[in-house]
């Protein structure tokens, strides 16, 4: 993710993980106009299986959402996407420790996967 290059390339790998979680978030909440939330809650609110409602909108893998192959992505999305915002850029953001290389790398490689598929 561009937004953790800078901060890669400095070796400050845990705040690069943190910038780029926080990049994503900024990008869900322009691409849904859901600016009024958390950022776990606007996860679990942009892949709720709930309809969307004004001003509500929701992310939806594409295809048939009969289809169990649809159905599966997008259960697994309103676990994934939660989930990686509280244990990738939560830890990230708050903790104090450093973090290696590869850490990070597998963190970014998450947080991109989670990009891309929000993106479908």
């Amino acid at each position: 993710m561009g937004a953790a290059r800078r901060l890669w390339l400095s070796e400050h790998y845990r705040e690069a993980v943190a910038s780029a979680a926080e990049a994503l978030v900024t990008h869900v909440q322009a691409r849904t106009g859901r600016r009024d939330l958390p950022a776990t809650s606007l996860w679990q609110q942009v892949f709720s299986a709930s309809d969307p409602k004004e001003g509500q909108a929701r992310l939806r893998w594409p295809g048939d959402p009969q289809d169990q192959a649809v159905r599966s992505m997008n259960d697994g999305l309103r676990q994934f996407a939660p989930g990686a915002q509280m244990t990738i850029r939560n830890t990230s953001a708050h903790g104090t420790d450093g973090m290696t290389a590869q850490d990070a790398l597998e963190r970014l490689a998450a947080l991109s996967l989670l990009a891309r598929w929000g993106d479908a």
